[in-house]
């Protein structure tokens, strides 16, 4: 399944980076101005969508938790996630979406939770490893029962063999090459598209990330940290001194130090020379006032 994602840029630099990476190749319409960046997207957030409608591609924000058009009356919980093998049935919840409102689900990677033998749960964040955006597969509507009339789910399959250590279950991922493809409301439900929902072939990064991640009210880049990398920083921070590199800083700060007083020693000695050349003696308070007027630089 997938309760939480990461979509932390802003819509122009998400449309720019969907032609970056090589999902499209033609002009994004952006029409995201209620669209809120996070680390910690979470369910009936409003979040980034790409879809085709007119023959135009657009960027536009959508509601998380599907709606269809053909409900009377709000139900007590929207879908957040529908299954490969439920969308692939004849008759289900999501049909009138599947010919022609099918969408991506913009996202820079997601999260999973892990469940151990102690019972606790571990969440993972998981990422493309080529650094590219996530494209999920979803499938949107319009219905008039709320004020986001544009709502969205994002649909699920088997995991593939690196994740399954994680979980049984992941996102659709769609490859640049079938993006197109699946938005495209031209075409209607086939064969062809229902074998884009598969599991993702390329390469996947993952790690353990802080539990901070289980509220929705924390949002930071500290988030899609992994935890590794946060003790390391914390252990340098806290990391006591060598005591052998202690001593050699102090050697070196008492060698500087009697270097500094010799130069001192030595500029009293020319100073002294300079005001007795003539007389020995010299004036009184000559050589007193002479030694009282030096400064000895550090």
């Amino acid at each position: 399944m997938c309760g939480r994602f990461c979509c932390a840029q802003n819509p122009k630099e998400v449309a720019d980076k969907l032609q970056k990476d090589k999902y499209c190749d033609e002009d994004i319409t952006v029409d995201c101005e209620d669209y809120i960046p996070r680390y910690n997207v979470a369910p009936t957030s409003n979040i980034l969508v790409f879809y085709e409608k007119e023959s135009k591609k657009k960027l536009q924000t959508m509601n998380w938790g599907y709606l269809p058009s053909w409900a009377k009356k709000l139900p007590l919980t929207k879908p957040i996630n529908a299954r490969q093998d439920t969308i692939e049935k004849s008759a289900n919840y999501f049909s009138s979406s599947k010919n022609s409102q099918r969408c991506v689900i913009v996202a820079e990677g997601f999260f999973e939770w892990k469940k151990l033998n102690s019972g606790k749960k571990q969440p993972y964040y998981i990422k493309r490893k080529d650094g590219k955006l996530m494209a999920f597969a979803g499938l949107y509507d319009i219905s008039q029962l709320t004020d986001k009339s544009y709502t969205c789910v994002i649909i699920t399959t088997n995991a593939q063999k690196s994740f399954s250590i994680i979980h049984d279950r992941m996102p659709v991922i769609l490859d640049e090459k079938s993006v197109l493809s699946w938005v495209d409301s031209s075409k209607p439900w086939t064969a062809t598209i229902s074998q884009l929902m598969r599991p993702f072939e390329g390469e996947l990064e993952f790690y353990q990330v802080s539990d901070a991640v289980g509220s929705t009210k924390n949002d930071s880049p500290r988030l899609i940290t992994s935890i590794d990398s946060q003790k390391s920083s914390i252990s340098h921070f806290l990391k006591r001194s060598d005591p052998k590199e202690e001593a050699v800083t102090k050697r070196k700060g008492v060698v500087r130090s009697i270097k500094n007083i010799a130069k001192g020693f030595s500029d009293v000695q020319i100073k002294v020379r300079e005001a007795t050349s003539n007389d020995p003696w010299g004036p009184s308070g000559t050589i007193m006032n002479e030694i009282a007027q030096l400064t000895f630089n550090e």
